[in-house]
Order: structure tokens, then C-alpha cells, then sequence
């Protein structure tokens, strides 16, 4: 009777287990934002993001490549402090995009610090851009709407729609380009096993300079004997535009996420 009973315990307690929502699932990240910030206000949504950048940052710099980030980010400080003559223009574009962004549900999977990347390629301006090449809010180019298209988990609104009205939508164009740096996220972290944070890093620059030539960079790391994470990446990436400063999609690439975070602390 006694051993019965214990079973009985022992039963009830895995159902609990399997049945209670995981908590070692969850991104270390989402410790960040303590309680009073989860409220949706524009103060608190500024906040999340800079919060969680730095969180990032702090993760996965560390040693010359977080000195060269460090480097990058004041010199690109007044690109973004001063642009506008009357008011910041990036500013600007945080208060006209947080009426839709408020309305708009992110996945807890996917950091909020990802939504300042429209701020920079168009200022949040619906038709920035040329429809045949970049366009829209995030500055998606054709093909990579059509991708998002045609996966089965899109949803069908998404694929229904025209690439066109997508981009130019705030809605639309935001939920297409969370999927495909989500897209992104999954090679780095679950195919070329990178951390959590230096995985969304890699993503972001992805989205500006292209997957390819981030795994390129890795690979040519890697025949180097040089260990292949992030913050060796950003002194690798740094140390090849000094080589080749004429180069601009190198400087485009090295300054994406210094002038994202100098975007953060703007709008904060």
C-alpha cells in the first residue's frame, strides 16, 4: 500500500513536470526586463530596447573585439546624435513608428532590440527605397519576399499578399522580416551552434551585409585557427576594412550594429 501510494506521488509529480510550462527554454535575455518595464508605453519600449542591446553586447564583446566596437561606435556617434538640423531624424522615426509597433506582437523568441533595424534603413518610411531593388520600411528586396512567401509556416495572409503592398506596409514588412531573421537566428544558433547572443548579433548584421558574406568570414576564421564567435568576428571584420577602407560594403558592414546601438541611446 505504502509503495502504491508513492507511485501514485511519483506519477502526479512528472504530469506536473510535463504539463508545467518550461522555463529552461526560455531566452537567458528575457531576465533583463524586470516587471515595471514589460507595460507597453513609449518610455518603457525605448528602454527594453536599449536594455537588451547592452545585454547583448555585453555577452558576446569582450577583449580587442569589443575595444573595436567601442572604436566604431563613437565614430559613427554623430552620424546618428546630429543627423536632422532641428530634430533628430532618427528620433523622429522612433515616434512615428511606435503608434504601429505598439499594436504589433512579438514572439518572446525574438528581442525586441531587432525592431530598431527599420529605423536605420528607412527612417520608417513606408515607400523609402526603389520597388525593384530595397524598399519599404525594413528595405526588403523582391526575392527575399517571395522566399518568405513560399514557406509553409507563413501565414496566409503573408502569402497572399503582393511583395509591394508587403513592404510598404508597417505591419506586413515587420512580420516578414522578423521571420526571415528568424530565419537567420536558427542557422547561426541551431545549425552553426553560436550562443543565443552572438547568434542574434550575427543575424542583424546578416540582415545588412547577407548571410553569405557572414559565413564566408566565419569560414575563413576558422582556417585560421582563429575560434569563430562573434566578438573575434567584429575584430576580424574590423581588422579587414583597415586593410581595405575604400571598400564600402565592409564599412557598411563594421558600422551596422555601432550606429543601431547609437540609435538605442538616441532614442532612449
Amino acid at each position: 500500500m505504502l509503495n502504491q501510494s508513492y507511485l501514485i506521488v511519483f506519477l502526479v509529480l512528472l504530469l506536473f513536470i510535463a504539463t508545467k510550462p518550461s522555463q529552461a527554454n526560455e531566452p537567458d535575455w528575457l531576465s533583463v526586463i524586470p516587471e515595471a518595464l514589460k507595460k507597453t508605453t513609449r518610455a518603457n519600449f525605448s528602454e527594453r530596447n536599449h536594455r537588451l542591446f547592452r545585454y547583448f553586447l555585453s555577452q558576446s564583446l569582450r577583449s580587442q573585439g569589443k575595444k573595436d566596437f567601442r572604436k566604431v561606435s563613437k565614430r559613427v556617434k554623430n552620424n546618428i546624435f546630429w543627423k536632422g538640423k532641428k530634430k533628430n531624424i532618427y528620433r523622429d522615426a522612433y515616434h512615428r513608428s511606435y503608434p504601429s509597433l505598439k499594436r504589433m506582437e512579438l514572439r518572446e523568441d525574438i528581442p525586441q532590440m531587432v525592431l530598431l533595424i527599420p529605423y536605420l534603413e528607412s527612417l520608417w518610411h513606408s515607400q523609402s527605397g526603389d520597388p525593384k531593388a530595397d524598399y519599404g520600411y525594413w528595405q526588403l528586396v523582391l526575392s527575399i519576399v517571395e522566399e518568405i512567401q513560399q514557406l509553409d509556416t507563413s501565414p496566409e495572409h503573408i502569402k497572399k499578399a503582393s511583395p509591394d503592398k508587403i513592404r510598404s506596409s508597417a505591419s506586413l514588412s515587420t512580420q516578414v522580416a522578423l521571420l526571415h531573421l528568424r530565419r537567420y537566428y536558427f542557422y547561426f544558433a541551431k545549425v552553426d551552434y553560436h550562443t543565443e547572443t552572438d547568434a542574434w548579433l550575427f543575424a542583424m548584421v546578416a540582415y545588412n551585409w547577407g548571410a553569405g558574406n557572414v559565413r564566408r568570414m566565419l569560414a575563413k576564421m576558422e582556417r585560421k585557427g582563429i575560434t569563430a564567435n562573434f566578438s573575434n568576428f567584429y575584430h576580424y571584420l574590423y581588422k579587414k576594412q583597415q586593410l581595405h577602407q575604400d571598400d564600402k560594403s565592409l564599412k557598411a558592414a563594421l558600422e551596422y550594429l555601432p550606429s543601431l546601438w547609437n540609435i538605442a541611446k538616441v532614442i532612449r
